[in-house]
C-alpha cells in the first residue's frame, strides 16, 4: 500500500514494494500526474533495491503520451536501465509515435523516428514503421509517407499487411487523378508476391478511392473479386459501395447492395443509412428515405445530424415542406442542433409557401437556440433575416416585419436596400408616413441611399394625408443631409 501526504507532493511507501504493486496503483490513479509521482518515489524510496520493469516504464509512458504529454512520455522510455536492456519497448514507442499524430505533431514524430537509434537503443520494427506511416497519410504527407514505406524496404524490415493498407491509403487519399488509385492497383497486385495478401481492409481502401473518383463500375467488380475470392465484407465495404452508388445516382443498385448486406447479416450502421438517406434525396425520393429512418429508428440505430439534414433539404426541394418541418422538430427532440443552414432552408421554404409569420418564429427560435453570426455564416444570416422581413411586408404584416427588423439592429444583421424599400412601402400602406421616414433616416445611417422609387413611395404616402408641404419639406431635408439631387434622381 501507499500513503499520500496532504500535499500530495510525495508518497510514503508502507511496505516493501513490488512491481506489480506499483504497476496496479499507476493503472488505477486517474490523475496522470500523480501516476507519474508515484512512479518516481518507488525508485526514490528504495534507490538501491527496487528498479520498474519494462511493463511499467511502458505504462507510464503510454499514460502520459495519452494525456499529451510527449516530452515527458519520452523521458520515461529514455530512462530504461541497463540491465532491462536499456531499449524502449517496442510497443510503447509506436504508442508515442500515434500520441504525435494525436497532438497534430506527424514531423516530430518522423523526427522521434530518426532518433529512436541513437536516444532509445531501438532498431524500429513494422510495428513502429506502420504507426508513423499511419500518423503521416491521416495528415496528409503523403509524399513522405511513400519514401518512408521505400526506407522501410531499404531497412529490411518486411513491410506488413497493415504496412501495405496504409501505403494504399495514401495513394487513394489524394485521388485527385486517375494515376493515384492506378498507383494502388498496382501496389495492391504486388501484395501476395511480397508475401502479404491484402486482406478485406485493403479492398476497402481500393474501393473507396475508386467510387471518390466515380469509378463505380471498377468499384463494383473489385467487390465482386472479393465475394469470389470469399473475403467476408464489413459494414465498412457495404457502407463505402452505397455511398459511391449514391453519388453516382445508382439508387436502385444502391438499394439492392443495402438488402444484400440485410440478407448476410451484416448490421447497418448510421453511415450506412445516412448516406442512402442523402442519396434518396438528392434523387427526388425523400418519402423512401423517411421511411428508412423510420426503420432506422426501430432498428435502434440513432440518427444523427446529417440524416436528418438531408432529409429535411431533400422534402424541402420536393415541396414538401410540411413533412420537413415533421422531421425538423424530431430532430430537435432527439437533441440534435440544427445549424443555421438547415433553419434557412425550412425559413426559406415557408417565406416561398407564404408562410412568413412562421419563418419569423424560426428566425427567434435560432436566435434563443444560441445560433450567432461568425465569420463563415454571417451572409447566410443576412439572407435569411432579410428574406423574412420582405416576406412579412408582401404579406402587408407591417409590426411583426419592423420587429424583425430591430431584432437584425440589436444584433449588427445588415438590411439589404431591397429590405428597407419594402419595409417603406409596408409602412407607407398602412398610412404610417412617420415611420417610414424614419426607416429613410435609418437607411441613410447605414450609407444606404434610397432610389428614385422608395423616395417615389414615401413623398407619395404624405401627398395622401395632404401634407404635401411636409413632404416637401421631408424630400428638401434629406437631400442636403444625404447626397446631391442629382444622385437621388
Amino acid at each position: 500500500m501507499a500513503r499520500r501526504h496532504a500535499s500530495a507532493t510525495a508518497i510514503r511507501w508502507t511496505k516493501e514494494i513490488t512491481n506489480s504493486q506499483v504497476l496496479q496503483l499507476i493503472r488505477t490513479e486517474p490523475d496522470v500526474r500523480k501516476a507519474l509521482l508515484i512512479f518516481d518515489s518507488a525508485t526514490a524510496e528504495y534507490p538501491s533495491g527496487f528498479r520498474h520493469d519494462a511493463p511499467t516504464f511502458a505504462l507510464m509512458s503510454a499514460r502520459l503520451a495519452s494525456a499529451g504529454l510527449l516530452p515527458a512520455a519520452f523521458s520515461v522510455l529514455a530512462r530504461i536501465p541497463a540491465e532491462l536492456g536499456h531499449a524502449a519497448p517496442e510497443p510503447a514507442f509506436a504508442a508515442l509515435l500515434r500520441s504525435h499524430g494525436r497532438a497534430r505533431r506527424p514531423l516530430d514524430a518522423l523526427r522521434l523516428f530518426r532518433d529512436a537509434p541513437r536516444l532509445l537503443l531501438l532498431r524500429p520494427s513494422h510495428r513502429s514503421y506502420t504507426a508513423l506511416l499511419a500518423v503521416l497519410v491521416s495528415h496528409n504527407h503523403l509524399d513522405l509517407a511513400r519514401r518512408l514505406f521505400a526506407r522501410m524496404k531499404a531497412d529490411g524490415v518486411p513491410p506488413s499487411v497493415a504496412a501495405y493498407n496504409v501505403l494504399l491509403k495514401a495513394h487513394c487519399t489524394d485521388a485527385g487523378s486517375g494515376a493515384d488509385v492506378d498507383a494502388a492497383f498496382r501496389v495492391f497486385r504486388r501484395m501476395p508476391d511480397r508475401g502479404c495478401p491484402p486482406d478485406t481492409c485493403s479492398y476497402n481502401t481500393l474501393i473507396d478511392g475508386l467510387c471518390k473518383q466515380g469509378r463505380i463500375g471498377e468499384a463494383k467488380c473489385l467487390f465482386k473479386e472479393m465475394l469470389d475470392k470469399k473475403y467476408i465484407p464489413t459494414v465498412v465495404t457495404y457502407t463505402t459501395l452505397i455511398h459511391g452508388l449514391c453519388g453516382s445516382s445508382l439508387l436502385e443498385e444502391a438499394m439492392e447492395v443495402f438488402d444484400e448486406m440485410n440478407k448476410r447479416g451484416v448490421q447497418p450502421n448510421v453511415f450506412t443509412y445516412s448516406s442512402l438517406v442523402d442519396g434518396l434525396c438528392k434523387g427526388g425520393r425523400s418519402l423512401k428515405g423517411v421511411n428508412l429512418l423510420d426503420r432506422m429508428i426501430k432498428e435502434r440505430c440513432q440518427p444523427n445530424a446529417i440524416t436528418y439534414t438531408a432529409l429535411v433539404n431533400g422534402l424541402c426541394s420536393e415541396g414538401r415542406l410540411q413533412e420537413a418541418l415533421e422531421i425538423f422538430d424530431r430532430m430537435r427532440l432527439q437533441g440534435r442542433n440544427p445549424d443555421v443552414g438547415l433553419y434557412g432552408k425550412v425559413i426559406d421554404g415557408l417565406c416561398k409557401s407564404g408562410c412568413a409569420r412562421e419563418a419569423a418564429n424560426y428566425i427567434d427560435e435560432m436566435v434563443l437556440s444560441g445560433i450567432r453570426p461568425n465569420r463563415v455564416t454571417w451572409s447566410l444570416h443576412v439572407r435569411i433575416h432579410n428574406a423574412v422581413v420582405v416576406a412579412l411586408c408582401s404579406a402587408g404584416d407591417s409590426s411583426r416585419a419592423l420587429q424583425v427588423h430591430r431584432s437584425m439592429r440589436s444584433r449588427g444583421i445588415s438590411t439589404e436596400p431591397e429590405t428597407f424599400h419594402q419595409l417603406i412601402c409596408c409602412s407607407c400602406s398602412k398610412g404610417d408616413v412617420h415611420k417610414a421616414a424614419r426607416i429613410v433616416g435609418e437607411m441613410l445611417l447605414e450609407d444606404c441611399i434610397p432610389n428614385r422609387e422608395t423616395w417615389d413611395v414615401i413623398i407619395g404616402g404624405y401627398c395622401k394625408r395632404e401634407k404635401v408641404k411636409e413632404a416637401a419639406q421631408v424630400v428638401f431635408d434629406e437631400l442636403v443631409d444625404s447626397v446631391s439631387g442629382d444622385e437621388v434622381i
